[in-house]
């Protein structure tokens, strides 16, 4: 049994742990990181995609040298109506996520394949013994215990595709709900690499957890046929599933995922309740970690506990709007909450992503045709 010790260890090398990692790396050079993450390489297999304004300015630099791929602009397309939408768009591959990390950090800090069993505020015992005393630990291994919460799911499926002829595609579709919009809630999205080459994921929301690959895979296909496309091979894919949270006891939840342990990620409830999507609340837990000067445990706990818990009560207007969206709307018509969404003024989308919205942004949203009730601008 071996002895490992460092001034902050994070446990999980996925979006969150990764960013915090390369956020304190670059801010205390001086002070000893340890990223611990149980499979081979660092983010998986992911493709992150993000609106510029869902980003603070302060951590646009964090983000910038990991981006892949960006467009001036995205596009929805609904049953009624296309809208191009004039914000920036990126997308940033695991692989590039893994190699810069690895640049960044000295090749000691990095411990893939090594699986955590025992995690402290103040340290770690990995599955071969090994054990790891921490100024201060996060824990950022993907969610705590989600029956503690009300859940939906937003499941997809993707895949970079190589097609025999150039497409026509020429800005970010972030929703094509179009094509089959009877068959529940789903829809599309569609990123163009070059002029043949596409990444096309099938996206939808469902109740359960479970996944039909072979039916994401068939919609893919199906997909690309609509617009006459013919594919020639696939390469890099993606699959996952996101929990959407209608409610729950934040309190109870924090504490399944370890008592007294600092938390980020999907682990301290941090993500879009419309969406899933948590990389904006990543990068900003990053930079909160890599500007405190103290990472102790206890330290470090309060700081992301209180952060999350503030997140958490802000956030009660979009849970009610997922809850609407999808448990009081018929599955098959959960997408006219979007359509009506994205219909808005532009500033007031950006907001809605960035979860910005406010009292007048809310106002709209349950005026003529918004999709929201009047009732539901008022916190209960």
């Amino acid at each position: 049994m071996s002895g490992v010790m460092c001034d902050l260890a994070i446990i999980g090398g996925g979006l969150s742990g990764g960013l915090i990692a390369l956020a304190a790396r670059r801010a205390r050079p001086d002070r000893r990181v340890l990223l611990i993450e149980a499979a081979p390489t660092l983010g998986g297999a992911h493709l992150w995609s993000f609106l510029d304004s869902d980003v603070e300015a302060e951590d646009r630099p964090l983000l910038e040298p990991l981006v892949n791929y960006g467009w001036r602009e995205f596009a929805v397309v609904f049953p009624l109506y296309k809208r191009a939408l004039p914000f920036p768009f990126y997308s940033i591959r695991s692989d590039r996520f893994d190699a810069a990390l690895r640049e960044a950090m000295p090749a000691e800090s990095i411990l893939t394949g090594r699986r955590a069993l025992g995690v402290a505020p103040d340290g770690v015992v990995l599955e071969d013994g090994t054990l790891i005393g921490a100024g201060g630990v996060i824990d950022a291994r993907g969610p705590g215990d989600l029956s503690l919460l009300d859940l939906h799911y937003r499941k997809f499926v993707g895949y970079e595709l190589t097609l025999d002829g150039p497409h026509s595609v020429r800005r970010a579709t972030l929703i094509d709900a179009a094509a089959d919009p009877a068959e529940g809630f789903q829809y599309m999205e569609m990123l163009p690499i070059e002029n043949d080459r596409l990444f096309i994921e099938d996206v939808r929301y469902e109740s359960w957890p479970e996944m039909d690959m072979a039916d994401h895979g068939n919609r893919i296909v199906n997909h690309a046929a609509r617009f006459g496309w013919r594919i020639r091979s696939s390469a890099r894919g993606q699959a996952g599933v996101l929990p959407i949270a209608l409610g729950g006891d934040f309190a109870d939840y924090w504490r399944s995922g370890g008592e007294g342990v600092a938390k980020a990620g999907l682990r301290a409830g941090l993500f879009h309740p419309v969406t899933g999507n948590s990389l904006a609340d990543a990068a900003r837990v990053a930079r909160l970690v890599a500007e405190a000067d103290d990472w102790s445990g206890a330290a470090l706990h309060a700081m992301l506990h209180d952060h999350a818990a503030r997140a958490w009560a802000k956030r009660a207007y979009y849970r009610r709007f997922a809850t609407r969206m999808l448990r009081d709307t018929p599955p098959a018509e959960g997408y006219r909450m979007l359509e009506s969404l994205y219909a808005m003024d532009a500033d007031l989308i950006a907001r809605f992503h960035a979860m910005r919205l406010g009292f007048a942004d809310r106002m709209a949203l349950s005026l003529g045709e918004g999709p929201m009730p009047v009732g539901a601008m008022f916190r209960r």
